[in-house]
């Protein structure tokens, strides 16, 4: 009987700290494991910045150890109970003391649309309009892609040929003076950025362009789109 009754105090005193654990952790600005299934807690962080304000949902990401395996992805999840909701489609992925990222969302109030952003060093990276239903994801549209087809074609006319930015981008998208991506409820995200080639100055043959446009995230297209060239200070 008595260690029957010592079994139990020590489940007791476990579920205390593990649920102790978890509320210093969402108490604490630092991102962490805890309140992930053993599965992922080894492997993955969960990034505060981007927990939907009911606390339901957040993006995970890798640990440095583990951010070079093959299966190491950032990934959409529910978090009470735990479940994957999506994987996120990234370039480029965001890990743990990534040099020049960073890993940000943005809900709407009722929790049914999110734009997650991964920046780079110059700016926006990877950007996706996360659309949900009934806790489940119901589409991810990378917008970062769509805003490269819709500036393309204005870099390939460029009168002046203007050189790549890298081996992999003709340009990049950098943050100008205001909020790159900007989601207005549940139903529009605004963006004001700048398309270049040359976010350091240096190119014999600079171009850049402003980018004004809004994406409608129920019919998954621009609805605006207004492209200026834009002087380099």
């Amino acid at each position: 009987m008595m260690k029957a009754r010592l079994v139990v105090l020590t489940l007791i005193i476990g579920l205390a700290f593990d649920i102790g654990r978890v509320l210093a952790a969402e108490e604490s600005e630092e991102d962490s494991a805890a309140g992930l299934p053993a599965a992922y807690s080894k492997n993955y962080l969960v990034a505060r910045s981007t927990m939907s304000p009911d606390k339901k949902f957040a993006v995970i990401y890798p640990t440095l150890d583990f951010s070079e395996s093959k299966e190491a992805a950032d990934m959409l999840v529910a978090l009470k109970p735990f479940s994957v909701l999506a994987k996120l489609p990234a370039e480029d992925l965001y890990f743990q003391h990534r040099s020049h990222g960073g890993i940000s969302a943005d809900w709407a109030k009722d929790a049914r649309v999110a734009l997650i952003i991964l920046d780079s060093k110059w700016g926006p990276g990877d950007v996706f309009v996360v659309e949900l239903s009934d806790g489940k994801v119901k589409r991810v549209t990378n917008l970062e892609q769509k805003l490269r087809q819709m500036v393309s074609p204005t870099y390939k006319s460029a009168k002046q040929k203007p050189e790549s930015y890298n081996d992999t981008y003709d340009f990049i998208f950098e943050q100008g003076d205001n909020t790159p991506c900007t989601l207005e409820g549940n139903k529009v995200v605004k963006i004001d950025l700048i398309a270049t080639n040359d976010p350091k100055g240096i190119s014999d043959h600079p171009w850049s362009v402003q980018v004004k446009a809004e994406w409608d995230v129920a019919q998954a297209k621009f609805v605006s789109q207004k492209i200026t060239p834009e002087k380099r200070r």
